[in-house]
């Protein structure tokens, strides 16, 4: 069968195309929406520059480089550091204000239907700046700073802690570990000041460090080990060089053949100290005793005539939280002690934080607890210096506080203790965490600490002119911005010009006065925190104060 193929003429194929096109194979095009619609222009913008002048006093008028404010005057408010400044002009690129009473250096904001606006920092001039001769970048530790004090020489200064380095002087040769000597600006002092701590030093952190009258230190802590010499029960004595007090003694030699030098060991000159770590060393140079407090629950020591060379048999003495020791080291069983139970008094029924000592000798405790030797003491009570029992006469039976008092400190210049802690009231008395108390207990009527905002207090210690230095998280003393550091009168009210620095960040633990490189007193303050006046810090500055 023969088939036919049907022509289809050109023309007639081109119109099917063009019918396909507007028909079947013709697409809508569609226009692309965008998601992220532009934002609305901001209100206001500060320009690049810092303000004129960079610094200033209280009532000063500063010119801010932003735009985006004229016409709008009486709509919006300028702060310096959340403190309201005075606006006195507004021009088309430059806002000026004037710098208001209690501000401190910080950033600068504008609020403004709303929102803020954060512009760039002003420093505020005060009465207290950081040395010139103290250099943050590099006087630095690398861990908390318990304590400083001034060593016997007058002119170089001990620090002591948890730290492994200090000015990044550690190396292999040079060993930093606990404790270290500075000089007057908080530099590293030359190596012949320093103390010889061999090749390891404290393998943890030292609590406390006294200088005796001899030159020798006597070192209270939570270590077991110093420089290679172990059965070190957190307690030490070292020569004023700086290397262990060491003796020799006989012990057990269960192989005198093979070994007939392992009859005698080098061993701790210092032989006693506790179960448990020890947060306070106080030391009588008329009876060469020290008396430690604590959280522990043994004191030991080195029973020599049953140890072998290397191998210690501890004598352990059941005693809680405060003991008193002799020059030796061993247990004094006429403090703090019931020879009819052979254990020490009961205690506190719960933790203690911290201490200090009357010129009396007797001890203020305090911490988190309630009762201590079975009596009532509502987070503090004092310990009678000649026998270790619970002080009744002390506080005269008041109430004491109604939480945890967390630090004491003691003014030997002025006379004044002052406690700080999560407490609301002591004895009765409102007191928001800081209060002032008489050798007695009683409260010291003259102080009265004002309501804090956003945080609590860690740290409360005066100063030999009366001022008072409180440390802690808030942002607010009465009413004024002050973000971590209050600089005080001895009445509780702010100091005038003390109050200028910005945030301060961290935890005081103690401080030394001495003089600036300018001449005017001077302040090292040491603990744990790494803010002072805004600017980056390591757990120690020095400071000082103008007239």
């Amino acid at each position: 069968m023969k088939h036919t193929l049907n022509k289809i003429p050109f023309s007639a194929l081109i119109a099917m195309l063009a019918a396909c096109m507007l028909t079947a194979c013709n697409k809508t095009k569609v226009d692309p929406i965008d998601p992220y619609p532009e934002a609305p222009k901001p209100l206001v913008k500060f320009l690049d520059g810092a303000p004129t002048p960079a610094t200033g006093i209280e009532g000063s008028v500063v010119a801010f480089n932003l735009n985006g404010l004229k016409g709008k005057e009486g709509t919006f408010k300028f702060f310096i550091n959340q403190t309201e400044a005075e606006v006195v002009s507004v021009e088309e690129n430059t806002v000026r204000v004037k710098v208001p009473l209690n501000a401190s250096t910080g950033g600068s904001s504008v609020l403004i239907n709303g929102e803020y606006y954060f512009g760039p920092t002003f420093t505020v001039k005060g009465k207290i700046s950081v040395d010139p001769l103290f250099n943050a970048d590099s006087y630095r530790s690398t861990g908390p700073i318990n304590g400083i004090f001034r060593r016997a020489d007058g002119t170089t200064y001990m620090v002591y802690g948890s730290f492994n380095n200090y000015q990044n002087m550690a190396s292999t040769t040079v060993t930093i570990s606990g404790i270290a000597v500075l000089g007057a600006n908080g530099e590293y002092a030359a190596a012949a000041s320093q103390l010889k701590v061999g090749k390891a030093g404290f393998n943890s952190m030292v609590s406390k460090v006294i200088q005796l009258a001899s030159g020798k230190y006597l070192v209270a802590g939570y270590f077991n080990r110093y420089d290679t010499m172990s059965n070190v029960n957190n307690m030490a004595r070292l020569n004023a060089d700086g290397t262990l007090e060491t003796m020799v003694v006989d012990v057990v030699n269960p192989d005198p053949i093979n070994f007939p030098n392992n009859d005698k060991d080098v061993v701790p000159g210092f032989n006693g100290g506790t179960l448990g770590g020890i947060g306070n060393l106080f030391y009588n140079a008329t009876t060469a005793k020290a008396t430690v407090t604590g959280n522990f629950s043994y004191h030991v020591s080195t029973f020599y005539e049953r140890s072998t060379k290397g191998g210690p048999y501890l004598d352990q003495t059941k005693a809680r939280q405060i003991i008193r020791m002799n020059d030796n080291g061993s247990f004094d069983s006429t403090f703090n002690f019931d020879r009819t139970l052979n254990s020490s008094y009961a205690g506190a029924n719960g933790n203690i934080y911290d201490a200090i000592q009357q010129a009396d000798g007797k001890i203020i405790v305090v911490g988190n607890f309630t009762t201590f030797n079975g009596k009532p003491a509502k987070y503090i009570a004092r310990i009678s210096a000649t026998d270790g029992t619970l002080d009744e006469t002390f506080n005269m039976g008041n109430v004491g506080a109604d939480g945890s008092i967390n630090k004491i400190t003691f003014n030997a210049t002025t006379g004044k203790i002052l406690l700080s802690g999560g407490f609301k009231n002591y004895n009765g008395v409102a007191a928001g965490g800081v209060v002032m108390i008489g050798a007695n207990g009683a409260v010291d009527a003259s102080f009265n600490f004002k309501l804090l905002e956003g945080g609590v207090v860690n740290y409360a210690g005066q100063i030999n002119n009366g001022k008072i230095l409180v440390s802690g998280s808030f942002n607010k003393y009465a009413g004024v911005v002050r973000p971590g550091l209050l600089v005080l009168n001895a009445d509780g009210t702010l100091a005038a010009g003390y109050n200028n620095i910005g945030l301060f960040r961290g935890t005081i633990s103690s401080f030394v006065e001495l003089t600036s490189s300018n001449g005017m007193p001077a302040i090292i303050i040491v603990g744990s925190f790494d803010r002072f006046d805004g600017k980056e810090v390591a757990n120690i500055v020095k400071f000082r104060i103008e007239n």
